[in-house]
């Protein structure tokens, strides 16, 4: 995992950490993420991240494109996450088609990542 960027402190006095993965063929990716030795999260903090993550979203789409509403948000349920404990994906993206794009490499992320593959080193030209 990449190093914390922010941490967000929450009204449990508990916090959250939003980090920016490298995430190869991907220019604007982030994750905002329970940090897991903190043991679970309550639901009253989940509904607080979601607040967070969707302010800092559209930060970044007004940030990077002039339109607080160029986002997509990803959050899966605890019965859907690979990762137990909540997370939010936060894509930045001006057009469907580079949504699609994003969630296209998302879904490959872990035959992307070069530090696991070399091979994918290799045809990236890493």
């Amino acid at each position: 995992m990449s190093d914390v960027e922010r941490s967000y402190l929450l009204r449990s006095g508990r916090h959250v950490d939003l980090r920016t993965p490298q995430l190869p063929l991907v220019r604007h990716y982030h994750v905002l993420a329970w940090p897991k030795d903190q043991g679970p999260a309550t639901p009253t903090e989940i509904d607080e991240m979601w607040s967070i993550v969707h302010a800092f979203a559209r930060h970044r789409g007004q940030e990077l494109f002039g339109d607080p509403e160029c986002f997509t948000v990803l959050y899966n349920g605890a019965r859907t996450r690979r990762m137990p404990w909540p997370h939010f994906h936060v894509i930045p993206a001006r057009t469907p088609g580079e949504k699609r794009w994003v969630l296209l490499c998302l879904s490959l992320k872990r035959l992307l990542r070069p530090r696991r593959w070399q091979i994918t080193r290799r045809l990236l030209g890493a």
